[in-house]
This record gives structure tokens, sequence and C-alpha cells, in this order.
């Protein structure tokens, strides 16, 4: 089947490539269907393009290449939901901002990740509990650089 995108054009797309989203992501609720797409010069990024309204992608990330120590602890009723079985049925990736000064000064929302079970087509958004994460986490630290005064 094909799909009309603002960003790609018109992609040809499987139905088994649609991942469902039952509740939708946060504040779009109303979106429930979604395909990732490559991003070719960055495996560690994608695309989550909604297949119901040709405008709406977001840049998502593999939060564990971003922040190694990163966790995600899912309940019983999420993997229910979800229909996880098996560990490596699952796939994790928060969604990217990137503001006007550039993908230099980009962020991950670690607070919301997207919880998939591709063998089920299946999403959700969750909301972590852990105080110590942000919505907001850079992904390129700037580096801090000292001058030194020679004397």
């Amino acid at each position: 089947m094909k799909i009309k995108t603002d960003r790609f054009g018109e992609l040809e797309i499987r139905k088994e490539d649609i991942l469902n989203f039952a509740t939708g992501l946060l504040a779009f609720e109303h979106l429930h269907n979604f395909i990732l797409v490559e991003v070719a010069e960055n495996p560690v990024f994608k695309w989550l393009q909604s297949t119901e309204d040709s405008e709406i992608a977001f840049l998502v990330v593999d939060p564990f290449v971003i922040k190694g120590d990163y966790s995600v602890y899912l309940s019983e009723n999420i993997r229910t939901e979800l229909e996880i079985t098996a560990e490596e049925d699952v796939i994790i990736y928060t969604i990217v901002s990137v503001p006007l000064g550039g993908l230099k000064d980009a962020t991950t929302n670690l607070m919301g990740p997207l919880v998939l079970n591709a063998k089920a087509h299946k999403g959700k958004q969750i909301v972590l509990e852990n105080k110590e994460l942000t919505i907001k986490y850079p992904l390129f630290p700037k580096v801090e650089t000292k001058k030194v005064c020679g004397g």
C-alpha cells in the first residue's frame, strides 16, 4: 500500500510494517498508526511517521546509545497490553526535539519513551517515574573548554 507524507513524499509500505499505538502518543492521542522510516545517514535515528496524518513525523533515537545507563521498567500491564513475551521483542525509542538552533542543541525525552513490540506491531508511549530523568536530555552534551593563560 502507498501513503503520502510531507517529509518523504509517497512511501510504499507493507501492512505488517504498521505499528499500532492504541492510545496514541502524548498530545497526539487521535493518531494510532505509524511506521518507522530509516535514516540512512545515521542508523541510531529513525522517523516515526504517522500513516493517518501526512504532516506528522517524529525523529526518534535509540536512548541506550545516547545514555548508556538508561533503563526502562515495563509493568506487567504494559507487557500484557503490548503482548510482550520475550525481551528481544522490545524496542525502545525516545522522541527527539530539534530547536531552531539546529541539531547541535537537540534533546530527547527520556521520561516518555516509546515502547515497541515489532513482532506484535504494537507500541505505547509510557511515562517513567524516575525523577532523575528529563524530557530535555541533550543529544550532544556541551563540552566545557577552559582557557589556559600563559605567564
